[in-house]
């Protein structure tokens, strides 16, 4: 069994979230509502789990296609619930750190049925950036160890600020190179326990 002070902290969109079921379809339908064309699917998918201010929503708001689309499509990438649990058995604490909203991923989280997993849910803060919302869990938090999980380089950016570990998913939305230099890496997210423990084995965190 492991501290309860050692903290594995998720990415949604890409790590948990499957957000391409609705994401491009959302996006398209608000492009096109202001003659905005175009766009191949790829191209929408690379947007996935930008920062807010970058983001496609930055010019369209929190429209109506994109959160419909949450309540009616939003599904877990496969092994995700089992995973999840297995990390709880082990005496891991869970957080999330998204660059969407608190009112989004409340709305994510519930859909996915994963809300109930995580000890701690945080959102992108003021300043519109991980690193700096990342920064705040984790100085309220004060865990022992901590390990960033995400699919795009800004998830691993926020790690390296933040001078933690940083676990690259390779099934996610990131491109190839965005992970390419990541000491820690998964190919599904079964392997993600083995990995979290090995890293907590060689950084200490044990009870």
């Amino acid at each position: 069994m492991v501290s309860s002070k050692v903290f594995v902290i998720f990415d949604v969109d890409g790590t948990i979230n499957q957000t391409e079921v609705y994401a491009v379809k959302a996006y398209r339908k608000a492009l096109e509502e202001t003659g905005k064309t175009g766009f191949s699917d790829q191209e929408l998918i690379e947007r996935i789990g930008a920062p807010f201010e970058q983001d496609v929503r930055y010019f369209f708001g929190e429209n109506e296609y994109w959160i419909n689309g949450i309540k009616d499509s939003a599904k877990t990438f496969e092994g995700i619930h089992q995973m999840l649990e297995e990390l709880k058995e082990k005496g891991y604490k869970l957080a999330v750190c998204s660059n969407a909203s608190n009112w989004e991923l409340d709305v994510i989280l519930k859909k996915l049925e994963v809300k109930d997993y995580f000890d701690v849910i945080q959102g992108v803060t003021s300043k519109n950036n991980k690193k700096y919302s990342l920064e705040e869990l984790l100085l309220r938090e004060k865990p022992e160890l901590a390990v960033m999980v995400g699919d795009r380089s800004y998830d691993n950016e926020a790690a390296r600020y933040n001078q933690i570990p940083f676990v690259g998913c390779k099934y996610g939305y990131g491109k190839p190179e965005e992970l390419r230099e990541c000491q820690y890496t998964i190919e599904t997210v079964l392997e993600l326990p083995k990995i979290i423990d090995k890293i907590v084995s060689i950084r200490g965190g044990t009870a």
